[in-house]
């Protein structure tokens, strides 16, 4: 698959111009010019289908700047594939009948799903790793404001999300935030579950929470606490800040481990790499310091409460 990095590498030596391309959000999507001032380099606006981005040449190739950003527009069009664009236009409200939606992306009529990729380093790298790996199946793959989508259908989404992982931490070195929602249906069905997808990430990143992978049934306990009023937030984090903030990074991680683990000593053990004497010690001293036995699970329902709520008001990430 020749993919959008590709083709800027060959204009650029087939030209003999260097230049950069930035997006709107500051991602380098392209840089053969490497350490040029900024103030030495022409900037161009170009539109990457709704997206805006920044073309940079140096002056003396000024008079080529036009071209560039013609090519550039062009085969990026070419490259954002009809099936791509249609979803585009189903998440920006744009009208699509069903016979084109249908004829187009035919697995919609079934059981598919939508996966929701946030990354901390240039989406695009990722996406492109994404696009070699699932060059050869039915599967739709476009970078929508700060996510990229995956849409098709899988056999084991759970195993899936956990592939998906694997492969971005180990060939783009990028931590990353995934959720998944199944769906079958028209625009209505796609739109919503994208939402939702969203929202699961937000969820995650908003609590911090140490498992990257979420899905609905995975996040009812977060999201409940999410859609707690703001007057109860305030009360049950007033009564906890001050034996929270006894707890530091070490604690804190014992505890969303033990937790993590259904209460569970000898498995919090093991992940911890403690002997289990040791997290015993450790949540002697938590209930010595808070008040809380976080053994019993009625206190420790209660615990991971305040825990979100402390995390979510001191945007611990």
């Amino acid at each position: 698959m020749y993919n959008f990095k590709e083709y800027l590498l060959d204009l650029s030596r087939n030209s003999n111009v260097d230049f950069k391309l930035i997006s709107e959000d500051g991602e380098v999507l392209f840089d053969s010019i490497k350490n040029e001032n900024f103030d030495d380099l022409k900037c161009v606006d170009l539109m990457l289908e709704g997206s805006r981005a920044s073309l940079y040449v140096k002056k003396e190739f000024e008079i080529c700047a036009s071209i560039l950003k013609y090519s550039i527009e062009s085969k990026y069009k070419e490259i954002f594939s009809l099936r791509e664009k249609i979803f585009v236009d189903m998440l920006e409200g744009k009208s699509i009948t069903s016979e084109s939606l249908y004829s187009a992306l035919p697995f919609l009529s079934s059981k598919c799903t939508l996966f929701l990729i946030s990354v901390n380093k240039n989406k695009y790298e990722v996406l492109n790793i994404l696009k070699e790996y699932y060059e050869k199946e039915d599967i739709v793959i476009f970078v929508y404001g700060d996510y990229i989508a995956i849409v098709g259908t899988f056999e084991d989404p759970d195993e899936h999300a956990v592939s998906i992982k694997e492969m971005i931490e180990s060939n783009a070195f990028s931590s990353c935030y995934i959720s998944y929602v199944n769906f079958e249906g028209d625009t209505t069905a796609f739109v919503k579950s994208f939402k939702s997808a969203q929202s699961y990430i937000e969820i995650g990143k908003r609590y911090n929470l140490q498992n990257r992978i979420y899905n609905n049934e995975s996040l009812l306990f977060e999201k409940t606490i999410y859609n707690v009023s703001f007057d109860v937030k305030e009360e049950i984090y007033n009564k906890f800040k001050d034996k929270l903030s006894k707890l530091d990074n070490e604690m804190i991680n014992t505890v969303e481990e033990f937790l993590n683990a259904g209460l569970n000593i000898s498995e919090t053990a093991k992940k911890l790499y403690i002997h289990r004497n040791t997290l015993i010690y450790r949540l002697d001293k938590i209930l010595k310091d808070t008040g809380y036995d976080i053994r019993d699970f009625r206190q420790a329902a209660i615990f991971t409460i305040a825990l979100l709520i402390w995390k979510e008001k001191n945007n611990i990430h």
